[in-house]
């Protein structure tokens, strides 16, 4: 297998490997009483999630050279059995399985164990099993948030960060990743100075108690120097602050790597979970935003703290909103409106990941289809609106031909979930800019 060097230095240079994950049995095993701990608004029907999935996957292999699901990776990372094993332990101290669970795993394959850590074992499945929790009727409880690749780990750079998730319901993700990341044989040759965060492994050799969280949604790389950051629901200013330290350490050693962490500070609430949920670039000078958290003169206007990575220690300072601070780094760009120019259509579509678009290329994003007034934003600065049926149905069509496109991807289902097509995607590379 050749192995995948890890480089996303952009939001926006051509795409060539990012790992996703297809809604499994864990979205069909989820029943109402679940939903709330879960982080699910609905119950999918997970039929048609799957079709929409597949659909948004060949749309990303339409200019990516590799589309790869975590499930098979994770799979091939535990052919090892010293490897199984090291995961159903870590997993043990992690979630508190019961011993009789672990040696459940423990004698099942590689692919077996690792369909029951997503998946989920349910214990109408095995002997003898009495009662437990009345919600979570399960030996393993599935974890249907793992559509949602962007969170659990991160690619920065030429390394990655194994993020700590905010919420019990997502705690055993980025151990999985963590695993992926070290054993599996296209990644393995990283070493621990190719990782810049990681409170996983410290939890599970018990050398801390409360990690803090940072989760994917919140991490942007906006050039080759310029990171931003949401300091949101989901992440703690302590992790941003210890991310920041880990950069600014590997720039004393090389100094091509970030200068300036851009800390942009946001409401905690649901509607805006991640920064990406609010802001996402769409081109070299363009981005999507929901206009209320970064338009001048408005009330809710987001403050950023600028970090500096550039010194000895940390030096910080405040700007008054993200598109100025990224202006004094160099980076101007020009916003378009998720919901245009209607207040109301604006939150009805940031509510349904309006403001999510995902970058396959510089000027060619994915969207939900359902966001129509966004659609006719993007339209009105040059992007030529194409559905995910008719890009699939031309294989003539280049969408890397120089033009810029809103490919508008099916999500009837996948928009209930409560996250857009960069929540579902995590890349590994982007080409070199």
């Amino acid at each position: 297998m050749q192995p995948i060097q890890l480089s996303v230095f952009s939001e926006t240079a051509r795409l060539r490997q990012v790992v996703v994950h297809d809604p499994g049995p864990e979205v069909d095993l989820m029943v109402p009483g679940m939903m709330e701990k879960l982080l699910f608004d609905d119950i999918l029907y997970g039929d048609l999630a799957r079709q929409e999935h597949a659909q948004f996957r060949q749309v990303l292999a339409r200019v990516a050279d590799e589309v790869l699901d975590i499930q098979d990776l994770f799979i091939e990372a535990l052919q090892n059995e010293g490897v199984k094993l090291a995961f159903i332990e870590d997993l043990r101290r992690l979630v508190g399985l019961p011993d009789d669970t672990c040696n459940l795993l423990r004698d099942m394959s590689p692919a077996d164990a690792a369909r029951s850590v997503i998946g989920g074992l349910p214990w109408d499945d095995m002997p003898g099993h009495t009662h437990w929790e009345e919600e979570f009727d399960y030996r393993v409880r599935p974890i249907p948030n793992l559509l949602f690749m962007r969170d659990p780990a991160s690619v920065i750079g030429d390394g990655y960060s194994v993020n700590s998730m905010a919420t019990w319901a997502r705690e055993r993700e980025p151990l999985i990743l963590s695993y992926v990341f070290r054993h599996h044989p296209r990644l393995r040759h990283h070493t621990e100075h190719d990782k810049w965060f990681d409170q996983v492994t410290p939890l599970v050799r018990g050398e801390i108690k409360a990690p803090v969280s940072m989760e994917g949604g919140d991490i942007l790389v906006l050039s080759r120097k310029v990171l931003a950051v949401g300091c949101s629901e989901r992440t703690q200013a302590d992790a941003i602050q210890l991310l920041a330290e880990s950069l600014r350490a590997h720039r004393a050693e090389d100094d091509t790597s970030f200068d300036h962490l851009l800390m942009v500070l946001m409401p905690k609430k649901r509607s805006a979970m991640h920064l990406d949920t609010i802001f996402t670039r769409t081109s070299e000078d363009e981005c999507l935003v929901y206009p209320p958290y970064f338009v001048e003169g408005s009330r809710e206007l987001l403050n950023v703290t600028s970090i500096d990575l550039r010194h000895p220690e940390l030096r910080m300072s405040t700007q008054p909103s993200l598109l100025k601070a990224l202006k004094v780094v160099g980076i101007d760009l020009q916003p378009i409106f998720c919901g245009g120019n209607d207040s109301i259509l604006q939150q009805r579509e940031q509510w349904t990941d309006g403001a999510n678009a995902f970058c396959l290329a510089p000027g060619v994003i994915t969207s939900y289809g359902r966001n129509l007034a966004t659609a006719e934003a993007l339209d009105r600065a040059g992007y030529h609106i194409l559905s995910a049926r008719e890009v699939l149905a031309d294989p003539a069509l280049d969408l890397l031909g120089g033009k810029k496109y809103l490919v508008q991807i099916e999500a009837s289902e996948l928009s209930r979930a409560r996250g857009g097509p960069r929540c579902m995607t995590m890349p590994l590379s982007r080409e070199a800019r």
